[in-house]
């Protein structure tokens, strides 16, 4: 505990307690209906942005120096919420490595400032490299230039939470090359409500999120 605390290693503490505190609020907003990047998620501004999954993620986003990066650490194939979640475990723990090499070897620990930018520089290469494995396991919400105003009249399933009015939750569904989106659904009406295994259908985007009604036609998930 003292080698947590001490004021060499802060910066690695405080970056794995924020780590901590993410997936302890994450847990605590999936219970009761809603994950935390879900929520977040739909706040986001609306975009036209789609990732193309048979392309290298080095080619995605824009062309100017921060475009290339934020495609180079797989920002737009995985959620950004899982990626800062990597980078703060990563560069907490690798700082607490670095500074118990250096008790072991000089018998002092260095410099927190110093130490938290080489860290920091080592951490984003462990980000992509552990992103890409991420993103390969994990259904991508978005697919071939396929714009999100053509989802109007699909069939979604609820897989994560209740939706409420104001109140969206996790759903899916697959699109006509087989990709399956995860999008934030609420009802279209105010008295209505959706739960987990039922299948809506998408009747209005609003932003990052879309109205919903009860499907009563059976056929139609066949």
């Amino acid at each position: 505990m003292i080698f947590i605390l001490d004021p060499h290693n802060m910066p690695f503490t405080m970056s794995l307690g924020i780590m901590l505190g993410i997936a302890l609020l994450e847990g605590i907003t999936t219970i009761l209906g809603f994950g935390l990047s879900s929520l977040l998620s739909s706040f986001l501004p609306d975009t036209d942005i789609h990732v193309n999954q048979n392309i290298d993620t080095g080619e995605i986003g824009s062309e100017s120096s921060l475009g290339k990066l934020l495609s180079w650490l797989n920002i737009g194939r995985v959620p950004i919420m899982i990626l800062l979640v990597i980078f703060l475990t990563v560069f907490g723990l690798t700082g607490y490595t670095l500074q118990a090499i250096s008790m072991n070897i000089v018998g002092w620990m260095l410099p927190a400032l110093p130490v938290a930018l080489v860290v920091f520089f080592l951490a984003l290469p462990m980000v992509r490299v552990l992103g890409q494995g991420v993103g390969k396991i994990m259904p991508t919400d978005e697919t071939e230039v396929i714009s999100e105003d053509t989802f109007i009249g699909r069939l979604a399933s609820i897989t994560l939470g209740t939706a409420k009015k104001g109140r969206p939750a996790r759903a899916k569904f697959k699109d006509n090359y087989g990709t399956t989106h995860l999008i934030m659904v609420e009802p279209e009406k105010e008295d209505e409500e959706f739960t987990e295994g039922n299948v809506v259908v998408l009747v209005e985007r609003i932003g990052g999120k879309f109205l919903a009604v009860r499907n009563i036609n059976p056929l139609l998930e066949k």
